[in-house]
């Protein structure tokens, strides 16, 4: 079986519905039957574009020949803030105790990781939203740059917010430059073994600068550091976000491939803009962390 997420994006100034692969399956006596390849053939007759971002060492061998296309990578970002994981990593690689491993973080690394650039936007403001209101759509209404984008679901958002409310948050962002409505990031935040974690699974502006991406991620990363998190997760597919990651001290962790299938112009797509949002990313973590 294959399954996948069927998705709004905006592509320039048109509207089209896309497929996000999250799952593809066989039993396991039928692996290397080649029945997989024919479910996933069977797939692609779709009208649908299909968008895989990742996928194991097989999956990432066989689309290239079942004709899909490269369109750039999503780098995944890691930004520790208090140290508990980054001690356990000490532990594994080096032996170090876990306590000697966070006074190491605590001295020499916790206040570089804590420093936020200091942008001078005039006009600009903050405010956290209740769910992902109707003037957020608008900033998908129109060409939104150089970038194909996925249009937020605010039906599946809510669903998301309202599944587990003991142990996991979801923290929705407004920036605006002098009252005008420019972007927004959505967080989710966490319990783990190691504390709270959070993860930006959205953070998007129209034709947004490197400034622009920089003032919103240092601002996003304020807004949740009353949770304390441990760790903030991150995850860009546009130089100009990803830019705006390091500049606030994220840490590049890996990249995985991003792939399509579209019968169209091979340019039509554009390059594509994903964030930690893609597939079923947005929700495996949430159900893992909240049921362990």
């Amino acid at each position: 079986m294959v399954w996948a997420f069927v998705q709004s994006y905006q592509v320039g100034s048109r509207r089209l519905n896309g497929l996000e692969t999250f799952d593809w399956f066989c039993l396991p006596e039928l692996q290397g039957s080649g029945l997989g390849v024919r479910v996933m053939q069977a797939m692609m007759h779709r009208p649908e574009f299909i968008i895989a971002a990742g996928g194991t060492a097989d999956t990432l061998k066989l689309l290239p020949r079942l004709k899909w296309r490269p369109h750039g990578e999503l780098v995944k970002f890691t930004l520790p803030l208090e140290g508990a994981a980054l001690s356990m990593d000490f532990k594994r690689r080096f032996g170090l105790p876990t306590s000697v491993g966070k006074a190491i973080f605590k001295v020499s690394m916790k206040p570089w990781f804590h420093a936020r650039p200091k942008l001078a936007i005039e006009g600009s403001d903050v405010r956290v939203g209740s769910d992902v209101e109707p003037e957020i759509l608008q900033l998908y209404a129109s060409d939104t740059g150089d970038a194909s984008v996925r249009v937020p679901n605010p039906r599946f958002v809510s669903w998301l917010r309202s599944g587990f409310p003991n142990r996991v948050q979801f923290l929705p962002l407004y920036f605006r430059i002098r009252d005008a409505l420019r972007g927004w990031s959505l967080t989710c935040i966490y319990r783990t073994s190691l504390g709270w974690e959070a993860d930006i699974f959205e953070l998007f502006a129209p034709q947004a600068s490197e400034d622009v991406y920089t003032w919103m991620v240092a601002e996003t990363v304020s807004a949740i550091s009353a949770y304390k998190p441990d760790r903030v997760h991150a995850g860009a597919s546009v130089p100009s976000l990803q830019q705006a990651l390091h500049r606030n001290r994220f840490i590049r962790r890996r990249a995985v491939p991003i792939q399509a299938w579209w019968t169209g112009p091979a340019d039509l797509l554009r390059p594509i803009h994903l964030t930690n949002d893609t597939g079923d990313a947005l929700l495996l973590p949430v159900i893992d962390k909240a049921i362990s």
